[in-house]
């Protein structure tokens, strides 16, 4: 399938590459290629260099070609166990290694390859791992841009790390007779590596797997050394400016495996299913191999495939034709299970090589019989127009950065599954190749993404990599081995050839290499084609709704599938549902990715023990480049804790509706939003609330609906008699009936509720005594059980007692601020809103007054005037005092002019005594909603405390909002406290900070933590109309959508203060 020249003459002084014979081009598979035309490669381009890693010509030397993933293991037995531990033919290298770094090239070792070098002076390393995060140089973190001056293909002198690696290893004797392979899964960004003391090779390209012939380098059945020298930037590393931080060093696992001389070198699986998608065409292409090829003969391939129960579909024996080292396999598999993300559908593929009638190895794998394909503008999945529920998901781990175990990727895929997450872009390189297999095995689509993007280069077309004839080579090798590494896996269903590149003729070719390459064909998705023709798909990133709109009107050719899009920094993730309310309406519109999947946090702490997230610019010296929080950008957090915006996620992208049809009848129309599921999976059941106490549950029997349909369903509903001033809501649910992969029976997977219109006013029992006034510099107006203190001076309710405790620590004031979110930072919303920062305490009062209305109430009205840059706007409290033992707050803003900016917020807020911190509310709940993100936060009644409605994002901002609450407590452990009742709702919030010290201190983003803060002896309590949207369609200069944002009008709320 490739051919390479032999490697001769070592020098390792010199650059390898003066002493190879192969240059470093892609390498061709065995099948004919057709000829491209020639494109003009301007030598005098680009500066040159003799150092290989400086040369765009040179990727790898003495690379073995690449392949798909898979070990051969002696007996049929091991090979179905899979455990590569057990086979005597693999040896994991992983482990500790003697290490030394050096800051600049030209301080590196330069002969510590040689046998017996005392590296005993040396540090310890962990391999698989990133150097910076075990005390070696530094990690920084930009999202684009190099960190360095560009200046391809060099690098800077001054800032060219290296580390260099040596350890000792055994070979068994047993291995004699056999090729042995030494094999890297990923290094970033180019190293060399020496076997006892000569050297092997030179490899680029930090996400796929390289590959060594070390035969001829070992010594058999006793100690060998090997040496690896890693340069953190090369010329590859000008191909991988992603978004995230960039950590250097061997970060996958490196392994030693034997083969027999004549193996299996490759294969390729193809399902191709028939025009009904009921039967299929399998496959199989293998290509044997031998070190020399002339002495490939005698060999027989046995195929076996068989169900998950072990049943043998289908089995063939071939015997090598003379002079080729192909062999191809067909046949008519009739009705076979399908793959899907819903149904994870597997097989297993079995196969048993013989030479000369003796066993050499049987490599198993599972396969699935799957087809994606574009018709008719939509992406189809065996027949059907799966929509892309997805995520991007960078490898990031707290602790080891870019090193994650398996413990991990099942943790990230479980937690996908549990929030109705179905699909996976590689964002922006191929992963570990375990991640695939899991997602083969628990059911995940897999956008699989070419480790290409140079997004600092920029987008002229002059300029960009893409559109340089030169990077050809290096453009193609990158997406070659990601496709033969991961052709066979079912879960890819679209190659992606990579991001924020550029438009050019590198990715004109490398579209055409996929084509030509992927028997399977597969769509080819490129967000940098835009619409043309070497790109399957639109797929652009963080488009407005109206965009997706346009593309629908316009007789599409291509799906429009965002490949980013709910930009999820910080407090975001609004205005989700708005996006699926158009999605879901138009055929060519199929969803998208979410940026992204979790926080690329560092787990740190404070010289005094406090824990917080580092992110960009926390651990790199002063004045290294920075794009600060920017990795912030997760559904989860690094940890995996859960962010309240995934519940959202969860709820828009559950795959099942539910609406009432007849309450009385107990009729309810269920839609299986499900491409190949019935609704048979799951149990489904009611409960009928009343204020948020649960009145009646009750379950939806027999429920059986195929995909893609709506049913009614009958059950059974008590009848409601309406008690005064009770809101009744009718919560619909969904369960999964059995266990199924990583999903237990039991989890919720969907979930609505309904507002029953039952409704009867609450009747009111006045039970007033005579309000006792006293008229001094604060009034106070009391009855037997509370009293109410207005300070005179500011015109504010500055006390509240119960009994003679005292419940207010700071009065209650104007409040038009939040702390600013990431998305508020990112657009110049914080700059715009500025204006109304402080105006709440800088409110002057203009006029108060204050009558007696009847013995049992008593007025006071506070009119201030808010600071000159609002124009002297008006705000107006009006304090109506009740013998009854409460207060009711009317609170009206008159905007002076109609140039005022958008507001954050229209409230009150009234800072409580530390002691009240427990919270009880009816309202939507349980975690933080916002106008713009509600749909998942259900009304009812909930309970916790004040602390535990606070959510430590990596930097402070605006947190624990609560929307549409009919009432809030907030109440000290002996049951005494302060509840409000809105009129009818309001937004509200507390917290034990200030508000300013969420806040940044003026309209930039600083180096904030969530250790910067720490509750203090207080409760903020903030008693809003309304607070603006999240927002979310970006964090750099989107704003809320236009309906969730506050224009300066006059407005008006009221609620009721009832101490108890």
């Amino acid at each position: 399938m490739k051919n390479i020249k032999t490697f001769c003459g070592i020098l390792a002084l010199l650059p390898l590459s003066a002493w190879a014979q192969y240059d470093g081009a892609p390498m061709e598979k065995y099948q004919a290629q057709k000829n491209e035309a020639k494109k003009e490669v301007r030598r005098n381009k680009y500066p040159h260099s003799d150092n290989d890693w400086e040369n765009f010509d040179v990727l790898h030397i003495n690379r073995l070609p690449s392949a798909a993933t898979f070990l051969g293991y002696p007996t049929r037995e091991l090979a179905l166990k899979g455990d590569k531990t057990a086979t005597p033919y693999y040896a994991s290298l992983n482990g500790t290694w003697k290490f030394q770094y050096v800051p600049k090239v030209a301080d590196r070792s330069l002969d510590f390859w040689q046998n017996g070098y005392d590296v005993s002076g040396w540090a310890d390393i962990q391999v698989p791992g990133n150097w910076e995060l075990q005390g070696f140089g530094y990690p920084f973190y930009v999202g684009s841009g190099y960190g360095f001056k560009r200046n391809p293909p060099l690098v800077p002198a001054d800032n060219s790390p290296v580390g260099s690696y040596k350890r000792t290893f055994d070979v068994p004797a047993n291995w004699k007779g056999r090729q042995i392979v030494l094999h890297f899964g990923s290094v970033a960004s180019s190293y060399y590596v020496w076997v006892n003391g000569q050297q092997v090779g030179y490899s680029e390209d930090s996400k796929t797997p390289s590959e060594f012939d070390i035969t001829d380098y070992v010594n058999l059945g006793g100690k060998n050394e090997i040496a690896v020298q890693v340069f953190k930037f090369s010329d590859g590393y000008y191909l991988e400016d992603q978004d995230f931080w960039r950590f250097a060093g061997i970060q996958r696992d490196v392994f030693m495996y034997a083969r027999p001389l004549t193996h299996i070198r490759d294969f390729e699986v193809v399902t191709d299913l028939d025009e009904h998608y009921t039967d299929a065409d399998f496959s199989l292409y293998v290509e044997l191999g031998n070190p020399n090829l002339k002495k490939l003969k005698g060999a027989e391939v046995e195929v076996n495939l068989m169900d998950r129960d072990g049943k043998t579909l289908y089995s063939e024996r071939k015997r090598q034709q003379k002079g080729s080292p192909m062999l191809e396999f067909h046949r008519h598999v009739e009705k076979p299970l399908l793959w899907s993300a819903e149904k994870p559908n597997l097989y297993r593929l079995v196969l048993t090589l013989r030479v000369n009638g003796q066993v050499q190895e049987v490599i198993a794998r599972h396969i699935g019989f799957r087809e994606s394909e574009i018709k008719h503008a939509q992406l189809l999945v065996n027949g059907q127009p799966v929509y892309i529920k997805g995520v991007n998901r960078h490898e990031h781990d707290p602790h080891t950065g870019h090193v994650v175990d398996e413990a991990s990727m099942i943790k990230d895929i479980q937690l996908m599954k549990q929030f109705n997450i179905n699909s996976v872009r590689t964002s922006h390189y191929p992963c570990d190749p375990r991640w695939y297999e899991l997602c083969d095995q628990y059911g995940l689509y897999v956008v699989d993404e070419a480790n290409i993007e140079s997004h600092g280069m920029g987008y002229n077309p002059d300029r960009c990599l893409a559109n340089q004839p030169e990077w050809e080579k290096a453009f193609v090798d990158r997406t070659e081995r990601m496709f033969e590494r991961d052709k066979n896996h079912p879960s890819i269903i679209i190659w992606s050839l990579g991001n924020e590149t550029g438009e050019g003729c590198n990715f004109a070719t490398t579209y055409r290499w996929i084509h030509a390459n992927d028997k399977s064909q597969r769509p080819v998705h490129s967000e940098d084609g835009i619409k043309g023709p070497f790109t399957d798909i639109y797929c652009p990133m963080y488009k407005k709704i109206d965009v997706l709109i346009n593309h629908t009107l316009y007789l599409p050719t291509k799906p429009l599938i965002l490949c980013e899009y709910a930009h999820a920094m910080g407090n975001s993730v609004g205005n989700f549902q708005d996006y699926w309310d158009v999605i879901e309406k138009y055929p060519s519109l199929q969803g998208g990715h979410i940026w992204d999947w979790v926080d690329q946090g560092i787990a740190q702490k404070t010289e005094d023990g406090r824990f917080y997230w580092a992110y960009g610019g926390d651990m790199a010296p002063k004045g290294t480049p920075s794009s600060r929080n920017f990795c912030m950008n997760g559904l989860i957090a690094a940890d995996r804790t859960l962010k309240p915006h995934i519940w959202e996620v969860k709820k828009v992208y559950q795959n099942m509706a539910f609406r009432l049809a007849d309450y009385h009848s107990g009729l309810v129309e269920l839609t299986n939003k499900f491409f190949f599921t019935d609704l048979a999976d799951f149990n489904f059941g009611w409960r009928l609330e009343g204020n948020g106490e649960v009145l009646a549950k009750g379950t939806i029997d027999n429920v059986s609906l195929a995909a893609g349909q709506t049913g009614l369903f009958r059950t059974q509903f008590p009848a409601i008699t309406p008690a005064p001033g009770v809101e009744y809501y009718l919560n619909f649910y969904a369960w999964q009936k059995a266990d199924d992969g990583l999903l237990k029976a039991g989890d919720e997977m969907a979930s609505e509720q309904v507002k029953l219109p039952f409704y009867q006013p609450a009747t009111l029992n006045a039970n007033a005594e005579k309000l006792q006034v006293s008229e001094g510099d604060r009034l106070t107006a009391s009855t037997s059980k509370v009293s109410f203190g207005i300070d005179r001076q500011t015109g504010a309710l500055a006390s509240i007692q119960v009994g003679g405790r005292e419940l207010v620590k700071e009065a209650l004031r104007p409040n038009f601020w939040r702390p600013s979110t990431d998305n508020d930072l990112g657009s110049d919303l914080a700059e715009i809103c500025d204006p109304w920062r402080h105006a709440g305490r800088d409110a002057r009062l203009v006029k108060f007054e204050n009558r007696r209305l009847d013995d049992q109430t008593y007025e006071v009205v506070s009119h201030y005037q808010l600071p000159e840059k609002l124009a002297s706007s008006d705000f107006i409290v009006k304090y109506t005092l009740s013998g009854e033992g409460y207060v009711d707050v009317h609170c009206t803003f008159v905007p002076a002019n109609d140039t005022l900016p958008f507001l954050p917020r229209l409230g009150v807020s009234l800072t409580l005594n530390r002691e009240y911190d427990q919270m009880e509310w009816f309202g939507r709940g349980p975690h933080e909603n916002y106008q713009d993100r509600y749909t998942s936060a259900f009304v009812g009644r909930y309970k916790g405390s004040v602390w535990e409605q606070y959510f430590p994002y990596d930097r402070p901002q605006e947190n624990g909002n609560k929307t549409e609450v009919r009432w809030m407590t907030l109440s000290n452990l002996q049951g005494q406290g302060l509840k409000a009742v809105g009129a009818p709702y309001l937004s509200t919030s507390a917290y034990q900070f200030t508000t300013e010290e969420l806040s940044e201190v003026d309209t930039k983003k600083h180096q904030r933590h969530l250790s910067d803060i720490q509750s203090k002896d207080l409760v903020t309590w903030n008693i809003d109309w309304k607070q603006m949207g999240l927002g979310g369609d970006t964090s750099w200069g989107a704003y809320p959508h236009q309906q969730y944002l506050i224009p300066a009008r006059r407005m008006s709320y009221s609620f009721r203060l009832y101490p108890f």
